[in-house]
């Protein structure tokens, strides 16, 4: 099994970069290989919605940069796992960027292609800084329906609150024990 990661979070070491990694390890005992993009240390332009990726029977966008070594990843993978801090009510900019360039697996007739139409896994992790906890849950379930909507199955969400400095998460035994759970039961369901 091949799972592909993306982080969405500014910093590198972060507190999401550190649950993905938890999951990630997870998942690697289990069996699978793993593969982690941070989006904010990529060149990923925005999508400028000239709809050419419609117009095209590879579903591929005409933007020439990063985000391409994320659709090839994405293509070959069994398993997506994208992971973000709150900003602002809602994902990070890095992440948010990934996710609307990801409009071009969608074809005019409204359908998903080129190789989405296989079942796929999915796991979502979001933390904030913030102790209120209903905002990394909500974010966490529109994630999650991104990715439902792109034909993949999200096996779990770990959505956190009260993680505000860095390494907060790598000081929480129980959270870094919830994201390596999540990862292999990525890779067993």
């Amino acid at each position: 099994m091949e799972i592909v990661a993306i982080c969405g979070s500014p910093r590198r070491n972060g507190n999401t970069a550190t649950l993905i990694e938890a999951l990630l390890e997870g998942a690697r005992e289990a069996g699978a290989a793993a593969t982690r993009f941070d989006a904010a240390r990529m060149s990923i332009g925005d999508c400028d919605a000239d709809r050419a990726c419609l117009e095209s029977a590879e579903a591929t966008c005409i933007l020439q940069d990063d985000m391409q070594q994320i659709y090839q990843a994405l293509r070959r993978a069994d398993a997506w796992v994208f992971g973000t801090p709150v900003y602002f009510w809602n994902v990070a900019a890095p992440l948010k960027r990934v996710i609307d360039r990801l409009y071009a697996f969608y074809t005019e007739e409204g359908g998903w292609s080129l190789g989405l139409q296989r079942d796929r896994r999915g796991a979502v992790i979001v933390v904030q800084a913030d102790a209120e906890q209903e905002t990394p849950r909500h974010t966490a379930g529109y994630v999650a329906r991104v990715l439902h909507d792109l034909r993949v199955r999200v096996v779990g969400q770990l959505a956190e609150s009260g993680l505000g400095g860095p390494g907060e998460a790598a000081n929480r035994p129980d959270l870094l024990a919830r994201a390596k759970q999540l990862g292999r039961e990525l890779v067993v369901k």
